[in-house]
């Protein structure tokens, strides 16, 4: 892939891994107010993290390898 379709895939990748990051983090939040065991909110949140962390990367990342 050369170009604005890189461009495009990177993009989309990202965006897909700040849902995924937003999903997590949804959870974790109905899991506190259901007052689910401890354990389990920090995970997802954890996860959540990382998903978040990930996402902002490669957005801001140029799409060249």
């Amino acid at each position: 892939m050369d170009g604005p379709r890189k461009s495009l895939y990177t993009r989309l990748l990202g965006c897909w891994y700040l849902c995924l990051g937003l999903a997590f983090a949804s959870l974790g939040w109905r899991n506190f107010l259901l007052g689910a065991p401890r354990l389990g909110i920090v995970l997802r949140i954890a996860i959540a993290a990382g998903f978040l962390t990930l996402g902002l990367m490669t957005l801001r990342s140029d799409g060249r390898s």
